[in-house]
């Protein structure tokens, strides 16, 4: 019975699969761009419903804001990761 491959995801060392991490985080920034883009749908309901001073539409825009975010530095992490995948290199620091 073999044991299963570890990976270290936040290792740069290119013995590491990173093309599986870069996967995993390319679909980790896209899940949170999916949250994102269903919550800044919601602010809309939530203007319409009970005004745009709202704290469920500041709530709501705020949490859509923080998952855009998360997702843009998701995708920097993984085209790091990319990088090294395409030369072998690890990044300079």
């Amino acid at each position: 019975c073999a044991q299963p491959e570890v990976i270290d995801m936040t290792s740069f060392d290119p013995s590491q699969d990173q093309t599986a991490i870069v996967s995993y985080y390319r679909g980790q920034a896209m899940d949170l761009r999916e949250k994102a883009a269903a919550l800044a749908e919601s602010v809309v309901r939530y203007e319409r419903l009970f005004g745009p001073q709202s704290d469920w539409v500041s709530g709501a825009r705020q949490l859509s804001q923080y998952y855009a975010a998360a997702a843009q530095d998701l995708e920097r992490l993984a085209e790091a990761h990319a990088e090294v995948a395409r030369t072998g290199r690890q990044p300079r620091q």
